[in-house]
């Protein structure tokens, strides 16, 4: 009995920034200010914590800062 291989189909690329969301046309209000979006800070502080150790591997001077809601510089 022969075997068949089947390549397994190959998933569309990932988007890059230009191609990802921006907006939804909502206002995302931050829970410090009294807004209702109580994910945001959590959310922030996942990415801050999952992102942080690898910016410190890439710029060991600790040249680099991480801004929640505005981006990685």
């Amino acid at each position: 009995m022969a075997e068949t291989l089947v390549q397994p189909p190959i998933p569309p690329q990932f988007p890059d920034h230009t191609q990802l969301p921006e907006s939804d046309g909502t206002f995302v209000f931050a829970e410090r200010a009294g807004g209702n979006n109580f994910q945001e800070h959590p959310q922030s502080l996942l990415l801050t914590d999952a992102i942080a150790p690898v910016l410190q591997r890439l710029h060991p001077d600790g040249r680099f800062a991480i801004g929640q809601d505005c981006g990685i510089y």
